[in-house]
């Protein structure tokens, strides 16, 4: 009976345990399928070196990331996000330019109209060599915090495309 059960209450458990997770100073809420991780570093973006703050989780073989950056200078967020795309190519071992892919627009409610914030989806290697397969959106928002570039990415071995829908549809600039 208790074997029962057991089998019953791992059958009934979701896989994903959406939950949603907001990133103070600024005015982003995402939904993400697992408790994140949190972390800064610093990186160089469009000749700038700032600081990234990322969370993000792993959720059925498939990592979920969301990071942001302050952007110092508005008139500048546009090749920040052109930059960080460029950045996201490379990591998995797509050249920039002809070969990269093309990006359909990403602007969620709240953020702005910027002709580099798309979302697009692309297959390369993970740095540990295997496949993977990029699904990312770039934008830019004001308020708390003056005004921030983001990412959101999800990262697996094969599509995820529903994963992905529920992640990218979570994003709320309130």
């Amino acid at each position: 009976m208790a074997l029962a059960a057991l089998a019953c209450m791992a059958a009934c458990t979701p896989a994903l345990n959406w939950r949603e997770v907001r990133l103070p100073p600024t005015r982003l809420q995402v939904l993400l399928p697992c408790k994140p991780d949190e972390g800064t570093r610093t990186v160089t973006l469009a000749d700038r070196t700032v600081e990234m703050h990322m969370v993000g989780c792993e959720a059925q073989g498939a990592t979920y990331t969301l990071a942001w950056v302050a952007v110092a200078e508005p008139g500048r967020a546009g090749a920040v996000l052109g930059a960080w795309q460029d950045a996201t190519l490379q990591r998995v071992g797509i050249a920039a330019g002809p070969d990269a892919p093309a990006g359909t627009a990403f602007v969620p409610q709240g953020a702005l109209a910027l002709p580099q914030a798309v979302q697009w989806r692309a297959e390369g290697r993970a740095p540990e060599g295997g496949p993977v397969v990029v699904q990312a959106a770039w934008f830019v928002a004001t308020g708390g915090a003056g005004v921030q570039a983001f990412q959101a990415a999800v990262y697996s071995p094969a599509p995820m495309p529903e994963g992905a829908a529920a992640f990218f549809d979570g994003i709320r600039l309130p």
